[in-house]
């Protein structure tokens, strides 16, 4: 089978999860016999590769990526876009054939649909976040239903605006304002045409469930794919603890720094890893010094995945605090694939990744709660490493093996 995997940033940008998801995916499904050619702009890559067996076609984009950092959602969003990723995902398919057509991304709607229509193929979409739902997305933190748009401008815009902006002036409170309306016109324009795709393919179960309430009727839930090597695991890993994610509200850092004064005043010798960069950096150093655990802290920033998988094996456990639902909650199953153990907060897909006393403990959004497992986790670390490397086949069958075996069932049964 040939099929075509869209994506809006992939090799040599590997900016997070979701290209890492889909990097994983292709190459099981190269393994299994498929062929799988790429297509993504090219922020100034060179227009055609082949990456281990991967064939990736790059179209024109005159926005190009420096210091690996993404551009902004708004030069994915405009008409410049649009105009853009059709005609080239029009002209590619054309050229390849490919007899799938999937989408992991949702900027790709649009072009998705048209080529569906003009060249008959079946066309699918992997979501990741809440963005065709909301695009804030906080009123989805503590209900499934999407708020309406007066809700919109008299709540969620002015949590970002407090949460999101760095010192905030009258120009930049402004110029986001217009942005929360360009993003509630994009939510609707995407979202109706990633309705008329073949299937939506949501992450967990918990993101499925927001989805269906909120209008989304060709829904199927598949996890995301990852590897796993028992070549990483560490009987006697160091005595750190890890928080890798954004440094944003909705990933719970400040929760963490709420709970570690109980856990640090226990464990003194015990050092704590910040991998990440976001909005919240200067003030988590400020609490780290108010709370008089800095010299314990050290802050990382954005470093390569390799290196974080090394990160993950090294550490006696990691914390995942978020706040808003994980679509998925990649950082936790990339730590127990690495065979180390995680508290992570019950919110979205958390809970189906980590099975609750034998991968680690799914704990509350309070700082009291997490202190709590955390020291458990540190308590119990030996025999939590232990169950996890006994029901190491199982986990690999569930985010490695039946995943795959589920999406090429979902190509055959539309081709």
């Amino acid at each position: 089978m040939k099929i075509a995997m869209v994506t809006e940033y992939f090799m040599p940008h590997d900016l997070g999860g979701s290209e890492w998801s889909t990097y994983y995916l292709i190459r099981e499904l190269i393994k299994k016999g498929h062929q799988v050619i790429v297509i993504t702009p090219n922020y100034g890559a060179q227009p055609r590769e082949v990456f281990e067996k991967i064939k990736i076609v790059r179209f024109p984009f005159f926005k190009k990526i420096k210091n690996n950092k993404p551009v902004s959602p708004y030069w994915h969003t405009g008409l410049p876009w649009l105009i853009i990723s059709t005609f080239y995902l029009i002209k590619i398919c054309r050229k390849e054939s490919p007899e799938i057509i999937h989408l992991q991304g949702k900027y790709f709607s649009l072009a998705g649909f048209i080529v569906k229509i003009l060249l008959k193929i079946s066309v699918i979409l992997t979501v990741r976040d809440y963005q065709l739902i909301c695009g804030y997305g906080f009123c989805v933190w503590q209900k499934t239903n999407a708020c309406g748009i007066f809700e919109y401008f008299r709540r969620d815009y002015p949590f970002y605006v407090k949460n999101y902006l760095k010192n905030p002036s009258y120009g930049s409170i402004i110029l986001n304002f217009l942005f929360a309306i360009n993003s509630r016109l994009t939510k609707y324009f995407y979202a109706f045409f990633a309705k008329k795709l073949d299937l939506l393919i949501c992450i967990s179960k918990a993101q499925s469930e927001i989805y269906i309430k909120n209008g989304f009727k060709k829904v199927n839930i598949v996890y995301n794919p990852m590897q796993f090597s028992k070549a990483q695991f560490i009987s006697k890993p160091k005595r750190q603890i890890l928080f890798a994610g954004r440094l944003t509200p909705g990933k719970g850092p400040i929760l963490l720094f709420e709970s570690l004064p109980r856990v640090l005043s226990k464990f003194k010798e015990l050092k704590v890893l910040i991998v990440g960069e976001g909005i919240l950096k200067d003030k988590l150093k400020k609490n780290a010094n108010k709370f008089g655990f800095r010299r314990k802290m050290k802050f990382l920033g954005q470093i390569e995945h390799n290196k974080l998988l090394n990160i993950y094996s090294d550490s006696l456990l990691t914390v995942v605090p978020s706040l808003w639902p994980e679509p998925f909650g990649r950082v936790a199953l990339e730590a127990v694939s690495c065979g180390t153990p995680v508290v992570a907060t019950n919110r979205g897909g958390l809970k189906e990744i980590i099975d609750d006393s034998i991968t680690g403990y799914i704990t509350q959004t309070d700082a009291k709660a997490l202190s709590k497992d955390i020291i458990r986790a540190v308590n119990n670390n030996s025999i939590l490493r232990k169950n996890i490397r006994n029901n190491f086949p199982a986990i690999k069958k569930k985010f490695q093996e039946e995943n795959i075996k589920q999406y090429i069932k979902i190509y055959e049964s539309l081709k």
